[in-house]
């Protein structure tokens, strides 16, 4: 198992993003990206990753039917319907099969959230610590 910190870069090459910041989050189940626009027509959900105001945010529109919608309850306990999407993501130099529900993560301080179920019997978190992929991939 690797070592990562609480604060990781991960790239969704398909999507075109890389090493967005990601909240390394052992209390969460699944693993979340900031999205806002979301359209579900016909078996085809389209949807725009991130916002204007993210750093890494390309105004690509994006579309999959490779989607399911589950109840997932926020940090504030509150049951809410989510589109989630399947993916591939890089993290730690290594491609990851990873499922990540859609969500509004404006008022959050990093994009992406990492959960269990991806981190679950791959990585051990330091919390003490940020970026430790990237520093040992530049090593």
């Amino acid at each position: 198992m690797k070592l990562i910190g609480r604060v990781e870069k991960i790239s969704f090459l398909r999507w075109d993003i890389e090493d967005l910041p990601a909240k390394i989050d052992t209390g969460a189940y699944t693993s979340a990206i900031h999205c806002k626009h979301i359209e579900e027509n016909d078996g085809l959900l389209s949807f725009i990753l991130l916002c204007p105001k993210t750093e890494k945010y390309n105004n690509k529109l994006l579309q999959t039917t490779n989607y399911e919608v589950k109840k997932i309850r926020s940090s504030n306990g509150k049951k809410q319907k989510r589109y989630v999407v399947s993916t591939s993501a890089v993290f730690y130099d290594k491609k990851y099969k990873i499922k990540l529900s859609l969500s509004d993560r404006g008022k959050m301080n990093y994009p992406v959230l990492i959960g269990r179920k991806f981190l679950n019997k791959k990585f051990i978190v330091d919390v003490s610590q940020k970026n430790i992929a990237s520093k040992e991939i530049k090593k």
